[in-house]
């Protein structure tokens, strides 16, 4: 498990760095549409209710080979903080990840990560988690 969260941090790291060498615009850069989960909505949060032990978030992406998701505390200068939480490496079927968390309660953010299948572009979305 470390060696695949160190792996897939290494391949994250090279793709900014090809991203940011990059002066080419082009359509078929990887792109984030959508991203829902199956939880209830409430403003800017998504609310996991006191009874849930899973959750799954649905990213609807363009140009993609893999979605990495990573879990943060809420506040500034968090980044360094994240956790990978867990990745889809299979869209045929959609991009997605269940994720059973079990009993822990929530002020965070899930960062979502689509790399590019064009080997250089990154697109990055973030949504908010709380329990009430």
């Amino acid at each position: 498990m470390v060696r695949t969260k160190a792996t897939i941090l290494c391949l994250t790291m090279i793709m900014l760095f090809l991203s940011s060498c990059s002066n080419e615009q082009s359509d078929r850069r990887t792109k984030i549409l959508d991203v829902r989960t199956d939880l209830t909505k409430d403003s800017n949060w998504w609310v996991v209710p006191e009874d849930v032990a899973k959750m799954t978030i649905y990213v609807e992406a363009e140009h993609t080979d893999i979605v990495l998701f990573w879990l943060a505390p809420t506040g500034t200068g968090t980044g360094k903080e994240r956790t990978l939480i867990g990745y889809d490496v299979d869209g045929s079927d959609g991009w997605s990840y269940t994720w059973e968390f079990g009993d822990r309660t929530f002020h965070d953010h899930i960062h979502i990560q689509a790399l590019g299948s064009d080997d250089s572009t990154l697109a990055s979305h973030t949504i908010n988690v709380h329990s009430p």
